[in-house]
């Protein structure tokens, strides 16, 4: 039987660029969710590009990482999967990565934590009952969707 997994580990790197030079530059990392269950962000203290989190009147803010020089700062995000399953008592924060003005690259590992993907999940606030699988791809259609038409909608 083949092992599926839905964990993903990925090394992320912001070294200053080309956007760093534009006065209103886009998004290094377009405002999303995360899909999974949660998140684990390690960052070093690079400074050419911040998290910054969506408040609740639509405003973004940077999410303030303390300066310490040679320890990692441990970050946590609530996967969209955590909400629904908490009956969104655990919201999942909407976030982007922008570019700062620092010249120190910025380096980040990200743990996004899954399920087993024949895990039955459980809802009480629609009492909906599904595979972690279905569940997932379902969620992920939905977000390709709203891609899609900001997307347009910026044209």
């Amino acid at each position: 039987t083949q092992n599926m997994h839905t964990s993903i580990l990925t090394l992320l790197g912001y070294r200053k660029g080309s956007r760093h030079k534009i006065k209103n530059p886009s998004p290094l990392v377009a405002p999303h969710t995360d899909v999974g269950v949660i998140t684990f962000l390690i960052f070093d203290n690079g400074n050419t590009a911040s998290l910054q989190r969506q408040t609740s009147t639509g405003s973004w803010e940077n999410v303030r990482l303390p300066e310490l020089p040679q320890d990692p700062i441990f970050v946590v995000n609530i996967g969209d999967c955590l909400e629904e399953l908490s009956g969104n008592e655990l919201p999942s924060t909407l976030h982007r990565v922008v570019v700062d003005q620092g010249s120190k690259t910025r380096n980040c590992m990200a743990l996004f934590v899954g399920l087993e993907p024949n895990a039955m999940l459980s809802f009480p606030k629609t009492g909906a009952e599904m595979k972690y699988e279905d569940w997932r791809k379902k969620r992920i259609n939905q977000a390709t969707k709203v891609l899609r038409a900001n997307k347009e909608d910026s044209r």
